[in-house]
C-alpha cells in the first residue's frame, strides 16, 4: 500500500521531464547575486533539478535568503589560505558620491580591469586547481550549465567541464564587451552614451563622437579582465581552455536583463533573450506591517528614499546629508520621508533630522512601491531598482552614482515618468526641491509611469515564460549552432565588403582613364586635322 502511495505520489508531483541545471552565481555583487538566485528559484519551482554552486569571493551575505525553494542543492565553495590572504573588500564603493571614475571610460580600461581581476583572481585559480570540484560536477551530469559574463570564471568552468549546453547571462541590460561575440550588430547610434544629450537624428557632432568614444573605449574594460582571466586559467590547465569570444559564440542561448517595452530598441539575434522582469511576481504579497499603516497616513504623501546596497547613505559626504535635511525640513508639512540608511547611529545626520524623516537600515521596497501613498521613489537607478518602479507605475528621481546607473535613468527618462539629477547637484537642496515638486505636482509623470507599467504588465510573452522555455530548450536540444550567426567568420574586408568597394572603385578609375585616353587622343586627332 504505501509504495502504491508513493507511486501515485511521484506521478502527481514529479516532473518526469525534469531537467539538471547548474546555476553559478559568485558571492560578490549582491544583485547579480539575487538574479542568479532568482534564476534558480523560478527552474526550481517548474520541477526540475537545480544547484547552486556560489564561490564565496568575499564572504559576506553567508545568511542569504535569496533561495526561495527548498530542493535546490546548494553547494558553498570558499577560499583557501592564499585566496584569504588576499580577499577583496567588501563594496563599499565611499567615493561613488563625489567621483566620476565608476562612469568614466577612461578608468574603465585603467582602473577597472586590475580592481576586478584581482578580485576575483584567487577564487579562479581555486577552482582551476580542484580536480575534485571538476570530477563532481561532471559526474552529475548537468543538461544546462548557467553562469554570468560579469565574472568570467563560471563561463570558463562550465566549458572546461564539457558542458552539454551553456546559457550566458549578464545581471545588467547590456555588455558592450559581449554584443560581437555573441554575433549581435552594432549598437551604435541605437542608444545614447551616458554622458551624450541625445541620439539618432537629434544627435549633434559631439554626440555622436562622445558614442564612438564610449564604445569602443568603456567595452575594452571588460574585454581587459576577460583576457587577464584567460591568461590565468590557460596558465593553469596548460591551455586546455577555450578563448571567451569562442565559448560566447558557442553558448545555447544568452540571457539579458532587459526588456523591450522598457529599454531602448536595439538590433539584436535569436539566441539573446530578454528576460528583464522575469521576478516581478504580480502575485507576491505586497502589504505591508503593521508598522508602516500609520506612517505612510501621517501626511499627505510620502516619498522613499533608497541609494541600493552597492553604495551606502551612510558614506555620504556631510554636506551632501546636511543638503537632504534641508530638503526634507522644507516639506516637513505635507510629506513623509522614508529613508534607507545604514548607520542608524549616525550622530552628525541624526542633530540635524527633521521630525517628518523616518530612517531605517530596510525597508521593504516592492511594497512601498506598490502602495498608493507612496507618491515619489527617489533612488541611484540600479536595474532591480528600475524594474521595480516601473512595474509599480512609480514617478521617481533617479540619481546615478556608478555603473549602468546612468543609462538606466536615460532608459526610463524616455518613457517621461522620471527625472534625471546629478549626483554633483546633491548639495543644492534647493534645486532638488524644485525637481522634487516638479515631479509631485505635474500629473503627466504619473501618466506615463501608469501607462508604462500597464504596457509591461500586458506583455504577450511573459518574461518568465521566455527564460523557463528556452532554459528548457538548451536542456532539451543542448547547443544550437543554427542560431549562431554565420557573419562571425567573416573578415574584416569581408563583412565591411572592402574588397568590392575596392573592385568598384578599381571599375570606376578605369572607366575614367579610357574616357580621359579617348577625349585626349580626339583632342589629338583633331588638332592634326586642322
Amino acid at each position: 500500500m504505501c509504495l502504491l502511495l508513493f507511486v501515485v505520489y511521484f506521478l502527481i508531483f514529479q516532473r518526469t521531464d525534469a531537467y539538471n541545471y547548474l546555476v553559478i552565481s559568485p558571492v560578490y555583487g549582491f544583485s547579480h547575486m539575487k538574479f542568479l538566485a532568482n534564476v534558480a528559484n523560478q527552474l526550481a519551482e517548474k520541477g526540475h533539478r537545480v544547484t547552486y554552486f556560489q564561490p564565496f569571493v568575499i564572504e559576506a551575505y553567508q545568511n542569504h535568503k535569496l533561495l526561495k525553494n527548498n530542493s535546490i542543492e546548494v553547494i558553498n565553495y570558499w577560499h583557501d589560505e592564499e585566496g584569504r590572504k588576499h580577499m577583496p573588500p567588501s563594496n563599499d564603493l565611499h567615493d561613488a558620491w563625489y567621483s566620476g571614475k565608476y562612469q568614466s571610460a577612461i578608468s574603465a580600461v585603467t582602473e577597472m580591469p586590475q580592481f576586478l581581476y584581482s578580485a576575483w583572481e584567487h577564487m579562479c585559480r581555486k577552482i582551476f586547481q580542484d580536480t575534485e570540484l571538476h570530477i563532481m560536477l561532471k559526474q552529475k551530469g548537468f543538461d544546462v550549465v548557467i553562469a554570468e559574463t560579469f565574472d568570467f570564471c563560471g563561463l570558463y568552468l562550465a566549458d572546461y567541464i564539457e558542458s552539454k549546453s551553456i546559457i550566458s547571462v549578464f545581471t545588467g541590460s547590456r555588455l558592450l564587451a559581449i554584443t560581437t561575440p555573441l554575433g549581435e550588430p552594432s549598437w551604435l547610434h541605437y542608444f545614447p552614451a551616458p554622458s551624450s544629450d541625445s541620439f539618432g537624428p537629434g544627435a549633434s557632432i559631439f554626440d555622436r563622437i562622445n558614442d564612438l568614444y564610449h564604445k569602443y573605449v568603456f567595452g575594452n574594460g571588460y574585454t581587459i579582465v576577460f583576457d587577464w582571466q584567460f591568461n590565468q586559467i590557460a596558465r593553469l590547465t596548460g591551455g586546455k581552455i577555450r578563448y571567451w569570444k569562442k565559448i560566447l559564440r558557442d553558448v545555447t542561448f544568452h540571457f539579458s536583463n532587459s526588456n523591450p517595452y522598457l529599454d531602448f530598441s536595439v538590433p539584436t539575434i535569436p539566441k539573446v533573450i530578454p528576460i528583464g522582469g522575469f521576478d516581478m511576481d504580480e502575485t507576491v504579497d505586497t502589504s505591508l506591517p503593521k508598522e508602516f499603516e500609520e506612517i505612510l497616513n501621517k501626511r499627505s504623501m510620502t516619498v522613499f528614499v533608497s541609494f541600493g546596497s552597492m553604495v551606502k547613505s551612510k558614506f555620504m559626504p556631510n554636506h551632501y546629508k546636511e543638503a537632504m535635511t534641508k530638503m526634507f525640513a522644507a516639506n516637513s508639512q505635507n510629506i513623509t520621508f522614508l529613508w534607507k540608511y545604514e548607520d542608524l547611529k549616525d550622530q552628525f545626520l541624526i542633530d540635524r533630522l527633521p521630525e517628518n524623516v523616518i530612517l531605517k537600515d530596510w525597508f521593504p521596497q516592492r511594497a512601498l512601491l506598490a502602495d498608493k501613498r507612496v507618491k515619489l521613489f527617489i533612488t541611484h537607478g540600479g536595474l532591480g531598482s528600475t524594474m521595480e518602479l516601473a512595474y509599480a507605475a512609480k514617478p521617481a528621481i533617479m540619481i546615478p552614482l556608478i555603473a549602468e546607473q546612468p543609462d538606466n535613468g536615460k532608459m526610463l527618462q524616455r518613457h517621461e515618468s522620471v527625472e534625471v539629477y546629478s549626483k554633483y547637484d546633491i548639495p543644492d537642496w534647493q534645486k532638488l526641491n524644485y525637481v522634487l515638486h516638479k515631479v509631485l505636482t505635474n500629473k503627466s509623470y504619473q501618466k506615463s509611469a501608469n501607462r508604462l507599467a500597464q504596457v509591461l504588465k500586458n506583455q504577450p510573452i511573459k518574461p518568465r515564460d521566455l527564460l523557463v522555455k528556452h532554459a528548457e530548450m538548451a536542456a532539451k536540444f543542448g547547443k544550437m549552432p543554427e542560431l549562431t550567426p554565420n557573419v562571425q567568420e567573416m573578415g574584416i574586408i569581408e563583412f565591411y565588403n572592402l574588397d568590392i568597394i575596392a573592385l568598384c572603385l578599381l571599375i570606376i578609375l578605369i572607366f575614367m582613364y579610357i574616357v580621359w585616353t579617348y577625349i585626349r587622343n580626339s583632342i589629338r586627332l583633331k588638332s592634326k586635322l586642322d
